[in-house]
Order: structure tokens, then C-alpha cells, then sequence
């Protein structure tokens, strides 16, 4: 199958616009580094306007996933499709055109450079001539620090300008790996709330993150993940919080879902 042959979703009728396609899929994706093996046959849909809580322990595979959905990382197995068509031999910077927007774990900044110049080079050469007011508007403390080196910015600063790119490259999906670790509780509200921003506009997210509770408020659908493979998969408002602890001490196998879906909280 060559690059940008359109795939319609398995088991589901396609339109002939390509509106039914989900912004991201993972199909049968299996992948490692070297002859290490992390994930096994991981299937994963991420429909448009929707966030996807990709959840489990340490060393379960969920950076591992990203960075494959990135084009970071070459799968042995398995298809990527991004809206509709097949990028698993896309480069990273042809996913990114196509919608793809990755924010690593850690800052991702250029320290010696001011605020405005990294937030001018986060603007990809498809969209040169947009300025930088949208991530003004969703951080308005990078608007009082332009000529403030990054790296002097706080770490909490600094990880606002990092996800200054998910509002400044016009995504139609954001892979966010662990975007809240080690900062404060109150840049951690503020970062929910950039989110939840971003997600009213329509942009589809997917969220790697520590903070399960804040994750699954969000959420529509969840991913548990359990060395290397999807251990259970369903509505964001079935998983349990508290059992799910649980998952992250070793034990995802035992599915901590509630007998009834809970009443899911509006995020837009």
C-alpha cells in the first residue's frame, strides 16, 4: 500500500469526502527499538473533535505509541492512518502537514532564544505569514515575556511555550505526552484549561498523562495500556479512578470499570 492511499475504516462505511474518517488510527501496530519488542498489536482510533485518554503504568508503551503515530518511530507492523489515508511510510514533517502535532515529554525549547523567536519558529513553513496571537491568547503570560530568553522563563513558562505549537501549527490532532509533570498545581489548571480550549476549537487530542483523574475528565474514549499491548478500551466515563491505581501497580489486567458509566462531564 503506497503513502496517502485513502483506507476506509475497517467494519464502517466511508463517505465519499472523507468526512466519517477518524483524524488518527493505529491498526495492528507493532514496534520496538532494536530487538527489544515494546508494542504488540495495538489498535487505537482517535475520531475527530475527540479526546482520547491513553492510559497505564510506566514502561507500558504509550510514549513508544506516539512517537510511531509521530513517525518518530518505525513500526515492524501495522498501519498508521491520519484522516483517512494510509502515512505509515510518511516522514515526522509530512505527518505534521497532514495534522499531526506532537508535544514530547520535557520542554522542548530553544533556551537561548527569546520567547517571540521560539514561538516564531514553532510556526511551520506551511503557515509562514500567521502570526503568533493564538498562543498569546490561549498563554497570556508568554505576551508579557517576547524578549525574555526561554530559558529563563520558569519551568512552568517554559512548558506553556512548548504547547505554544499546538496552537500555532493548525492541527487537526495533538499527541500530548506527559505535558502537567513536575509543574505546579496551579500550571497544571492553567494547562487543562489551554486544553479544554483546544479542544472546543475542534482539534482532537490524545493525552499521555500522569494525572489520570484530570485526564479521564476530559475524555471521551480511554486506552488502558499494559505492557505493550491495549488491555481494555471504552468510554472515558466507565473507568474507575480510584480502582485504576491498581493498573498503574501492575495489575491492568484486572479492568477497573465501574458497573454503570458515570455521567461524563461537558468539555465544550
Amino acid at each position: 500500500m503506497t503513502e496517502g492511499t485513502h483506507v476506509p475504516p475497517p467494519d464502517s462505511p466511508q463517505d465519499r469526502d472523507g468526512a466519517a474518517a477518524a483524524a488518527l488510527e493505529l491498526r495492528s501496530i507493532s514496534a520496538g527499538y532494536g530487538a527489544s519488542s515494546v508494542l504488540h498489536d495495538v489498535t487505537i482510533s482517535v475520531p475527530r473533535s475527540s479526546v482520547v485518554a491513553l492510559l497505564g503504568p510506566n514502561g507500558a508503551g504509550k510514549t513508544t505509541t506516539l512517537r510511531v503515530a509521530a513517525g518518530l518511530l518505525k513500526p515492524a507492523s501495522g498501519t498508521v492512518v491520519i484522516g483517512g489515508n494510509d502515512a505509515s511510510k510518511a516522514a515526522p514533517f509530512r505527518r505534521a502537514r497532514q495534522g499531526v502535532c506532537l508535544i514530547p515529554e520535557g520542554r522542548g525549547i530553544f533556551r537561548s532564544l527569546t520567547v517571540r523567536e521560539n514561538l516564531e519558529l514553532l510556526i511551520p513553513p506551511w503557515r509562514k505569514g500567521s502570526d503568533i496571537d493564538p498562543a498569546i491568547q490561549a498563554f497570556p503570560i508568554l505576551g508579557e515575556r517576547l524578549g525574555q530568553t526561554a530559558g529563563s522563563l520558569s519551568g512552568g513558562q517554559q512548558q506553556q511555550l512548548a504547547l505554544a505549537r499546538a496552537f500555532l501549527s493548525a492541527p487537526d490532532v495533538v499527541l500530548l505526552d506527559e505535558v502537567s509533570m513536575g509543574l505546579a498545581p496551579v500550571i497544571v489548571d492553567q494547562i487543562f484549561e489551554s486544553l479544554k480550549l483546544l479542544a472546543a476549537t475542534g482539534v482532537a487530542l490524545v493525552l499521555v498523562e500522569q494525572y489520570v483523574s484530570r485526564a479521564l475528565e476530559m475524555a471521551d474514549t480511554a486506552y488502558l495500556m499494559a505492557r505493550g499491548a491495549i488491555a481494555w478500551s471504552g468510554p472515558a466515563a466507565a473507568l474507575d479512578t480510584d480502582a485504576i491505581t491498581r493498573a498503574y501497580l501492575g495489575h491492568a489486567d484486572e479492568v477497573p470499570v465501574h458497573s454503570e458509566p458515570k455521567e461524563k462531564v461537558t468539555k465544550r
